[in-house]
């Protein structure tokens, strides 16, 4: 769908973007992900054209996927003084969608979003979540095929966020759509299908999240000793490696079953255990110590 190369921007003195190169498979979630500074929103700039590449390329190998992106920013970018639906039909005409045509999608989507009992509000008197579900109407008005969100769940509550993905998900599925997303919530990027992680304007890892999470993060044991000593006694006896960390016991592990033996031979010395699965935010984690290390 997205192919860019050795993509490459400044900003007097600071190289915000510094020769990155990824590609985006049609119908797939891609996530870019970073601190902030890392470069991500520059990149999205760019692929939307509000900002030109000082070097690089940047190809839709799709003609109708180039001529209709649908993008989600960072700040409500709505009218106050209307209302959510007034908002809508203005953007549908500057898109240039028949009236008619324009009133169907809109309370097509009205619907799928719970807000269609809500057309009538003023977008300023609007929750935030609301706010943002009225711009992915928005963005989706024009029936894009590339669909870019920059960090569109920021600042909502996980209600909000949730109900968010949940109309997201069942539009890809429907639609087919390509996703770019940005985001700092790192859970919300656990099912794309890619993750590329920037730091300083460059790639430092990328790969699908299962990748990433085999190569950087790990399922691990905690134990909660009664008996520390008569703990650590029985791991070492059984070749069960392990850490010390602010009082528990952790072990690491291959899989979530592989913590049923360890937890036979200790059962009467601990309290309590938790398993802590792997995850991206471990990954993030994981990466962003290794950049600060250097």
């Amino acid at each position: 769908m997205l192919l860019v190369k050795h993509l490459c921007k400044s900003f007097t003195n600071v190289q915000a973007v510094q020769d990155i190169s990824f590609h985006i498979t049609k119908g797939s979630t891609f996530a870019l992900l970073g601190t902030n500074g890392a470069g991500k929103s520059t990149v999205i700039h760019m692929i939307t054209g509000l900002l030109k590449p000082d070097q690089g390329d940047i190809q839709f190998l799709e003609k109708e996927a180039q001529d209709a992106v649908g993008v989600v920013f960072q700040s409500y970018r709505l009218d106050n003084e209307l209302t959510i639906e007034e908002n809508l039909m203005l953007r549908a005409k500057l898109h240039q969608i028949k009236r008619k045509k324009a009133q169907k999608q809109i309370a097509q989507l009205l619907e799928l979003t719970g807000l269609a009992d809500k057309r009538k509000r003023l977008y300023g008197k609007c929750s935030g979540g609301e706010k943002r579900k009225t711009d992915l109407i928005r963005a989706l008005l024009h029936e894009p095929k590339f669909l870019i969100l920059d960090e569109p769940t920021t600042g909502l509550d996980a209600e909000s966020r949730e109900e968010i993905w949940l109309f997201l998900n069942k539009l890809q599925k429907e639609k087919g759509l390509t996703i770019l997303l940005t985001t700092h919530y790192i859970e919300e990027a656990e099912e794309v299908d890619y993750v590329l992680i920037m730091h300083e304007g460059k790639i430092e890892v990328e790969g699908t999240p299962r990748e990433l999470k085999e190569r950087y993060a790990q399922t691990s044991l905690h134990l909660e000793p009664l008996e520390v000593n008569r703990v650590i006694e029985k791991l070492v006896a059984g070749g069960y490696p392990f850490q010390i960390e602010d009082k528990l016991l952790v072990l690491p592990l291959e899989k979530t079953t592989d913590a049923i033996p360890i937890l036979k031979e200790v059962e009467a010395s601990i309290q309590n255990f938790t398993i802590e699965r792997s995850n991206l935010e471990q990954v993030f984690l994981s990466v962003t110590k290794q950049i600060k290390r250097r």
